[in-house]
C-alpha cells in the first residue's frame, strides 16, 4: 500500500467535502448543537427559571437509579449543581459519541455514492492505487474529520461548561479518566463504526441520499445509550466506557472486514 496515494486520496475527497455546503453544514452544526448548545442550555435552564415545578422530583428519581457510590458525590450539594454534574457525567458522553459517528457518517454516505452522483466513479476507478489503497483512503478521508470533530467539539465544550459552571453554579467540570478514554479510545470507535457501516452501504446504493437513509439506522445503538444514561441505566464511568469501547472497536473491525472483502474494483466498474 502507498502512503502516498492513500493521502492523495484522503486529500481528494476532503477537499471534494470542503467545497460541499450540504456535508460542511452538518459537520459544523452538529459538534456546535450537540456539545456546545445543548449542555449550555441545560445548565442554564435552574438559573433562568425553566425548570418545571417537578424538576426536583425528577431529579431525586434519577439520583436513585445511580449505584450508592455514585450518589455519594452529590450528597449535600444544591440542586443547581447536582444538575450541572448530572449533565456531565450522563448526559454529555453519549452526546460527545454521537459526534464523531455522525460527521464520520454524512462523509461516508458520499465515498461511493456521491461519486456515481457526480459521475467521477469511473475515473477513480481507474487510477493507478490498488483496492486496498483506494479503499483506505476513502475511509481515513471520512474518519479523520470525524476524530478533529469531536476533538474540537470537547475543547469547545470544556470552555463553554467551565464558563457557565462556575458563573451559575460554582462547580467546575473535571477532566478525569473517563474524559480521557471517551475522547481517545471510544469516540474513535464510535467514528469508525460509523463510516465502515455506511461505506458498505454506500458502496450498494447509487444515491448519497439513499446511503444516508438507510445509514441512519447505524445511529440507533447510540441513541439507546443516550437513552439508557440519561435513565440512569448505564453508568459512564472510565471502565464502563472502556468496555463500549472495546465492544464498538470489535463491531468497527467487523465491519471494516466486511468492507474490505466486499470492495473490488471491477465490480464496481460492471455497475456503473
Amino acid at each position: 500500500m502507498s502512503r502516498r496515494a492513500l493521502w492523495a486520496i484522503a486529500r481528494r475527497d476532503m477537499r471534494v467535502v470542503g467545497r460541499s455546503r450540504a456535508m460542511m453544514g452538518p459537520i459544523i452544526a452538529v459538534p456546535l448543537m450537540l456539545l456546545v448548545v445543548l449542555p449550555g442550555v441545560l445548565l442554564l435552564a435552574p438559573s433562568l427559571g425553566a425548570a418545571d415545578p417537578r424538576a426536583a422530583e425528577g431529579l431525586a428519581e434519577l439520583l436513585a437509579g445511580l449505584p450508592a457510590d455514585m450518589r455519594a458525590q452529590f450528597a449535600g450539594r444544591p440542586p443547581a449543581q447536582v444538575w450541572a454534574m448530572l449533565v456531565h457525567t450522563q448526559l454529555w458522553p453519549p452526546l460527545f459519541l454521537l459526534v464523531p459517528f455522525i460527521v464520520a457518517n454524512v462523509i461516508a454516505a458520499d465515498s461511493f455514492a456521491g461519486e456515481r452522483e457526480r459521475h467521477t466513479l469511473e475515473s477513480l476507478l481507474y487510477t493507478p492505487p490498488d483496492d486496498a489503497t483506494l479503499f483506505a483512503g476513502k475511509l481515513l478521508a471520512a474518519g479523520l474529520p470525524g476524530v478533529l470533530a469531536s476533538i474540537f467539539g470537547f475543547l469547545l465544550y470544556f470552555a463553554v461548561v467551565t464558563v457557565i459552571g462556575r458563573t451559575t453554579v460554582g462547580w467546575t467540570p473535571s477532566f478525569g479518566a473517563a474524559s480521557l478514554v471517551l475522547v481517545a479510545w471510544v469516540g474513535p470507535a464510535f467514528a469508525a463504526i460509523g463510516l465502515a457501516g455506511m461505506v458498505l452501504v454506500s458502496l450498494r446504493v447509487a444515491r448519497t441520499q439513499d446511503a444516508v437513509q438507510l445509514g441512519g439506522l447505524l445511529v440507533l445503538p447510540v441513541i439507546g445509550l443516550v437513552v439508557g444514561s440519561v435513565k440512569g441505566a448505564v453508568v459512564l464511568n472510565a471502565g464502563a466506557l472502556f468496555l463500549i469501547g472495546t465492544g464498538a472497536w470489535l463491531v468497527a473491525g467487523a465491519l471494516l472486514l466486511a468492507g474490505v472483502r466486499s470492495f473490488r474494483r471491477a465490480r464496481l466498474i460492471s455497475r456503473l
